[in-house]
């Protein structure tokens, strides 16, 4: 069966829900094994593992109120077996450990998916937060 822009747009909306369920196991379950991911402060995790390791931590302080949206897909296919997703995203309810309030953000996640026995899975991944240009 050929794959379709909406089967991929599909792993861009599980990544969603599974962030606004803060369920990191189902969240790092959409990334190969050995996967690499690019968080928007430039750390650099390998390995579904460590991906979900570093989700659970900042899903614990931060992000535990947060709530993403994804307000655009693109999808380039590289080959039959691997695409590109860009997902422009909004975030909000982000806060302190102590509870205080913390701007909205908005950003740019960029995922090189494979197909896996059947699936796509996410081998690649580059968040990007989007700020101001300089003046």
């Amino acid at each position: 069966m050929a794959t379709t822009e909406s089967d991929i747009c599909a792993v861009g909306e599980e990544v969603v829900a599974a962030w606004n369920t803060h369920d990191m196991s189902r969240f790092s379950h959409l990334f190969c094994e050995d996967a690499d991911f690019v968080n928007v402060y430039g750390s650099w995790w390998t390995g579904r593992e460590r991906i979900e390791a570093e989700h659970v931590s900042t899903h614990a302080t931060v992000f535990r109120r947060s709530r993403l949206s994804a307000k655009e897909m693109r999808v380039r296919f590289l080959s039959p077996q691997v695409v590109s997703l860009h997902m422009l995203w909004e975030l909000t309810g982000l806060a302190l450990p102590s509870g205080q309030g913390l701007p909205d953000r908005k950003g740019i996640l960029v995922y090189v998916m494979v197909k896996e026995a059947g699936r796509w899975r996410i081998a690649v991944g580059q968040n990007t937060d989007i700020v101001p240009a300089p003046t």
